[in-house]
C-alpha cells in the first residue's frame, strides 16, 4: 500500500530550508556590519533587518517548491538534483533583490547580497546533502523504504534489478521476482527469491505487502499478466512498466521516472505529493477548527435535539473505507432508529428510519458536521470523494474496475460528484466519473470552487434524504 509517511519528509526538508534561510539572512547581516572586515558609513536597523527575514524565506522557499525541490528524490540522478538546487537558488535570489529594490529598501549594499548569494549556495546545498545523509541512514536501518516485485526474469527486468540496487538512495526494496516458468519456483537471482507462477501474484504481493509491482515482459506474455495488474492496482499498489507498456498507458495521468538507464512508467498514483500533499493538510485542519469554533453552538444545539429525539447514542459510527483502502470510523449525528442503523444501503425518499428530527437534518446535511473531527485526526479531507461502507466498495470496484482509484486521496465532507447531484442513491458510473475528475485534477483552489459551491448545493436538497 501506498506509504504516507514520506509527507513527514517533505515537511522536515521544508522546514530545514526555511530555518537555513532565515539563519542566513540574518548571520550575513552580522557578519557584514559587525566582523570588522567591511567598511560602512552605518549600520542598517536590526529590527528592520529581522521583520525582512519573512518575506525573504517565503520567496525562497516558493521558488525551490517551483522548481520542484521538494518533489521525492528517490530515483533522481545527483546531478540534476545539484542543478535544481541551484537554479532554484538563483530564482529566489533574483526575486529578493527586486523586492528589496522595488520596496526601497536602500541600506542593503551590494556587499551585503553577494555574501548572502554566497551563503544562500553553501547553506543550501550543505543543508540538502546532510538531508540526503540522514535519508540514506534511515533507509539503510530498514525505514522510510519503499518494498517492490518484478515481474519477469529476463534480460530487462535483470537490468532494471541492477540499475535499482545500483541507486541505494532510493530506499527500493526488491521482495521478490515473478515469471510465468514453474522451473525457477525456488531459485533465486542476485540473491532474490524468484516465484515461477504468476497466479501467485496476488496472493504473493499481499503476503510481502509491497508498495509497487515492475512489469518487465512485453508482448503476449505481458497482455496475460494485465488484469493480475488491474487487481494490483485495485488494491492500491502502484504500477510500473518498462516499455512497451501497452493498454495501460490510457489509465490515470500517465508518468514516467528514470533509474539509471531504465525507464519506468506509473499507471497510477496518488496527485497528492510533496508540498501538494502538505498544503491539502494544513488547509484541512485549519478549516476544520475554524469552522469547530463558529458552529459551536448549532453543534451543542443539535447535540441536544439529537438526545432529546429518542434512545441511543448522539453520535452515530459508522466503518467507511478511506484513502489507502484504510477502514475507519465516520461520525455522524444520529438520525436513524438504532435497531436500524446497521444495515446496508441508502435512503431513500420519506425513508421510515429517520427520527424526526433525523428528517429536519439529512436534507440540510447538518447530520455531517461531527465529520469535521474526522477532518481534524487527519481520517477525512474537507473535499474529496464521499466514503462508502465496505460492502458498497467491494460491490462497486466489481463493478467499475476504475472506481478504487478514487481511494487515491482522502475521502471528503463534501466534493465534486456531490456538488454536482451525485450522492446517495444516484448513478454510480457518473458519480465515479466526477470523483475521478477531481482525482486528477486536484488543486488547492478546485478545493476552494467546491467549498464555496457546496452551500448552494445543499440548499438544492437533492438527492438528500
Amino acid at each position: 500500500m501506498l506509504k504516507r509517511h514520506f509527507a513527514v519528509v517533505h515537511f522536515l526538508r521544508i522546514l530545514l530550508d526555511v530555518l537555513t534561510v532565515g539563519i542566513l539572512w540574518n548571520a550575513v547581516y552580522y557578519f557584514r556590519f559587525y566582523s570588522g572586515l567591511f567598511e560602512h558609513s552605518g549600520v542598517p536597523s536590526c529590527l528592520r533587518h529581522l521583520l525582512l527575514t519573512v518575506p525573504v524565506v517565503i520567496i525562497v522557499t516558493l521558488c525551490r517548491h517551483w522548481a520542484g525541490i521538494y518533489q521525492s528524490l528517490r530515483t533522481e540522478p545527483t546531478f540534476r538534483q545539484i542543478r535544481k538546487q541551484v537554479e532554484s537558488i538563483l530564482l529566489g535570489y533574483m526575486f529578493i533583490v527586486l523586492f528589496l529594490y522595488y520596496s526601497k529598501e536602500t541600506p542593503y549594499t551590494r556587499i551585503l547580497l553577494i555574501l548572502f548569494l554566497f551563503a544562500l549556495l553553501a547553506g543550501l546545498l550543505i543543508s540538502h546533502s546532510l538531508m540526503i545523509l540522514a535519508l540514506h541512514k534511515v533507509r539503510s536501518r530498514g525505514y522510510n523504504q519503499r518494498h517492490y516485485g518484478i515481474i519477469g526474469t529476463g534480460k530487462n527486468a535483470i537490468k532494471l534489478l541492477r540499475d535499482i540496487e545500483a541507486s541505494s538512495h532510493s530506499g527500493l526494496k526488491c521482495s521478490f521476482l515473478i515469471d510465468n516458468k514453474p522451473q525457477l519456483e525456488g531459485k533465486t537471482i542476485a540473491g532474490i527469491a524468484v516465484y515461477g507462477a504468476i497466479e501467485k501474484l496476488g496472493d504473493l504481493a499481499k503476503e510481502t505487502g509491497i508498495d509497487e509491482i515492475y512489469l518487465a515482459v512485453h508482448g503476449p506474455e505481458a497482455a496475460s499478466i494485465y488484469p493480475y495488474l488491474s487487481d494490483l492496482q485495485n488494491k492500491g499498489v502502484t504500477v510500473r512498466i518498462l516499455p512497451n507498456w501497452g493498454p495501460l498507458a490510457q489509465m490515470n495521468r500517465p508518468s514516467t521516472i528514470m533509474i539509471g538507464s531504465s525507464m519506468l512508467f506509473t499507471a497510477s498514483e496518488s496527485p497528492l505529493t510533496g508540498m501538494n500533499i502538505i498544503l491539502k493538510e494544513i488547509f484541512d485542519r485549519f478549516m476544520s477548527c475554524v469552522l469547530l469554533g463558529l458552529l459551536s453552538a448549532p453543534i451543542l444545539i443539535i447535540a441536544a435535539l439529537v438526545k432529546l429525539s429518542g434512545r441511543g447514542p448522539i453520535l452515530y459510527r459508522q466503518k467507511r473505507i478511506g484513502m489507502d483502502n484504510r477502514p475507519f470510523e465516520i461520525l455522524k449525528f444520529r438520525t436513524m432508529r438504532p435497531q436500524q442503523d446497521d444495515s446496508p444501503g441508502w435512503t431513500v425518499k420519506n425513508d421510515p428510519r429517520r427520527t424526526m428530527i433525523g428528517k429536519i437534518l439529512r436534507p440540510m446535511s447538518l447530520d455531517e458536521l461531527p465529520q469535521l473531527i474526522n477532518v481534524l485526526k487527519g481520517q477525512m479531507s474537507l473535499v474529496g470523494p464521499r466514503p462508502e461502507q465496505p460492502h458498497f466498495v467491494k460491490k462497486f470496484s466489481e463493478d467499475y474496475k476504475k472506481y478504487m482509484y478514487r481511494h487515491k486521496v482522502k475521502a471528503g465532507m463534501t466534493g465534486w460528484a456531490q456538488i454536482h447531484g451525485f450522492r446517495g442513491d444516484s448513478s454510480l458510473r457518473k458519480r465515479t466519473q466526477y470523483d475521478l475528475y477531481y482525482v486528477r485534477n486536484w488543486s488547492i483552489w478546485l478545493d476552494f470552487l467546491i467549498i464555496l459551491r457546496t452551500p448552494f448545493h445543499i440548499l438544492k436538497r437533492k438527492n438528500a434524504y
